[in-house]
């Protein structure tokens, strides 16, 4: 018996030894060595191929400029019976995917590379096997794979019952592949959220954690990416290098600037560090990788060790520095690094899958932890100021309104001081000096009964015409001059006149200046006064309008008799130059045109000051009237 056969047997005793002791529900087995042979691509391994035995993992380095070539690995495990239910092979690690077969029937493909494509698998693959291809003794599992250059590793094979394994496969799954991709959200996240935060207010630490995250999204694209055209194989790889350099660079920028050791030369030594090897890459034609991998790498793990050690002095000495949780990120993530540069050499060492594909996002939040508690902490200063603020502005507010009512109250008690002080004014100079004109006439007997009455009536319309004025404020023009149409109208019926009143189409209200209101009266009262006493009419019409301007529209008051009209403009004595005068005074036009034989045309036109116009765009074609007031105050 040959020393081959010998440790055979011996190692089958020990297997049927261990399967005796094991429970029921752990019977699956770890092969733990592969047969390496290289084949043609697609090709079966001759009969006479020559075995080369190593153990597991194993992982085998080609040069980059290596063509599409094959291998077939052979994997044997010793059953003490047949399974008499479904079994299944558990490949942990299978970068190049596969032909697989059991005992020389073919279970199942796993995708491998060609001469348009490229496969790196990161995920485990689960392969189902008949029990009737399994047999008590010894059995072979045969994996027909093809590679180009890099590393390449098959490693964490084990066979044993399907419902077993799919529970190790999926855990394995979850870690290998689906970590990636929740450590890709989460980094996308933080791109987006802190990215628009940076946007907004320009800080160096929100730039670095975007920065951040948006390196550790090119690693995941790399990692998450495992069958593509092989055009897009060099790309790929030099983003996992740019991408590993920029992630590792940002979070040792990020620890020194936390621990106040930022200084512009040590920050461009960092970034001009990271920035080698993708440069050596590209200068090299990917054929530094190899060299990148096994003292770049861990270069990048020193900086953030040195980056760590730094903050972790500084913090010892009391001065500021980072989080507490930062610096256990940090910490976690090293250990990460320095796991997974161990893993990629070859023993395994600690967990089975890469733990920077839980530490990188880990390191990120954080990062970011601290900038939230910020952010929360100044959001919660603002509300208590915003509060603040308003409960101020409420306060002012109140006050100014009471000032406001004072003040409000004050000029009011002024407007009407000055009103009543022009209107007296007036009154002195037009009704007071008319009186006392009139008592100087009868003291010298120089005047008839008939003048005497003339004089007290026009006394009398003067002072209620200054009494109209002075009801303006609660009445308005329209009102003064209806109430100026209501005692001339009797007058002019007296006279066999006929008065024509037009003011159809006016607004509800025309405010002008309290100024102006006395003095279009007494130009209206004269104008009607003159056509009563000298025209000899027959008609009276007046016309009362609204003209369109350019800025505000026009006032227009016209006068029109059919009478004789005007030979010379003194007859009359002085109410001519009256008119004209008072007209000037408040910046209106007065307008003359008579004629002999065809009567006279009295024409007043004001200017409405713009604040004037929304009052004046509130127009209807109700007539001045009582019953119009009423309706107007029902719809208020």
């Amino acid at each position: 018996m040959s020393a081959l056969s010998r440790l055979t047997r011996w190692r089958s005793l020990r297997l049927l030894a261990a399967v005796a002791l094991m429970p029921a529900a752990a019977l699956a087995l770890e092969i733990r060595t592969v047969e390496w042979t290289p084949i043609a691509v697609g090709a079966e391994p001759a009969a006479d191929a020559r075995w080369l035995r190593f153990d597991l993992p194993h992982r085998w380095v080609a040069a980059e400029d290596t063509p599409l070539s094959g291998v077939a690995l052979r994997l044997r495990f010793t059953l003490p019976a047949g399974p008499s239910e479904p079994w299944a092979v558990l490949i942990g690690t299978l970068t190049d995917g596969g032909l697989v077969s059991a005992n020389g029937r073919f279970i199942g493909a796993v995708p491998l590379p060609d001469a348009h494509t490229h496969v790196h698998w990161r995920r485990p693959h689960l392969l189902a096997i008949d029990p009737a291809l399994l047999t008590a003794g010894e059995n072979t599992l045969l994996i027909r794979t093809a590679y180009r250059g890099g590393t390449h590793i098959l490693a964490d094979v084990a066979v044993g019952p399907l419902a077993q394994l799919a529970a190790q496969h999926t855990q394995q799954f979850f870690f290998s592949y689906t970590v990636p991709w929740i450590g890709a959200t989460v980094a996308a996240v933080i791109a987006l959220v802190f990215g628009v935060l940076w946007l907004r207010r320009r800080e160096v630490l929100l730039a670095l954690l975007t920065l951040g995250a948006l390196f550790w999204l090119l690693r995941s694209a790399y990692v998450l990416v495992e069958t593509m055209p092989l055009q897009l194989r060099y790309l790929l790889r030099l983003i996992y290098y740019l991408a590993n350099g920029g992630f590792a660079a940002v979070m040792a920028i990020a620890l020194l600037r936390l621990s106040g050791r930022d200084t512009p030369r040590v920050q461009r030594l960092i970034a001009l560090y990271a920035a080698l090897g993708p440069l050596i890459f590209i200068a090299t034609h990917q054929q530094g990788a190899i060299y990148l991998d096994r003292l770049w790498l861990p270069g990048l793990a020193l900086l953030n060790a040195m980056a760590l050690g730094l903050a972790l002095q500084a913090r010892l000495r009391g001065a500021p520095t980072a989080p507490l949780p930062v610096l256990a990120a940090a910490a976690v993530a090293l250990a990460a690094a320095v796991h997974d540069y161990l893993f990629a050499l070859g023993p395994n060492f600690g967990m089975r899958t890469l733990a920077l594909h839980w530490a990188g996002p880990l390191l990120l939040v954080a990062l970011a932890t601290p900038l939230v508690d910020r952010f929360v902490r100044i959001l919660r200063e603002a509300e208590a100021a915003r509060a603040t603020l308003e409960t101020r502005v409420r306060e002012r507010e109140q006050l100014l309104k009471r000032n406001y009512e004072r003040l409000r109250e004050s000029e009011r008690l002024k407007a009407q001081a000055e009103e009543r002080q022009r209107i007296m004014q007036d009154m002195h100079d037009g009704l007071g000096s008319q009186l006392l004109s009139s008592l100087m006439l009868v003291e010298r007997k120089a005047v008839t009964q008939e003048q005497m009455v003339q004089i007290l009536r026009e006394c009398i319309d003067d002072m209620r015409l200054a009494i109209d004025a002075l009801a303006t404020e609660n009445a308005g023009l329209l009102s003064a001059l209806g109430n100026l149409r209501y005692r001339m109208e009797p007058r002019f019926r007296a006279a066999g006149i006929e008065l024509v009143w037009s003011a159809r189409g006016l607004p509800e209200e025309i405010d002008i200046h309290p100024d102006a209101v006395l003095p279009i009266l007494r130009i209206v009262q004269e104008a009607l006064t003159n056509a009563l006493k000298h025209s000899g009419a027959r008609v009276v019409h007046v016309v009362i309008a609204l003209e369109p301007g350019q800025d505000a529209p026009w006032l227009s008051i016209r006068v029109t008799d059919n009478g004789r009209g005007i030979v010379q403009e003194s007859v009359g004595g002085r109410g001519l130059l009256n008119m004209r005068a008072r007209a000037q005074k408040i910046g209106a036009q007065l307008k003359l045109e008579t004629k002999p034989g065809a009567g006279t045309v009295v024409q007043l036109r004001y200017r409405l000051a713009p604040v004037e116009v929304n009052t004046i765009l509130r127009t209807t074609q109700m007539p001045l009237s009582t019953q119009a007031v009423i309706e107007r105050m029902r719809r208020e």
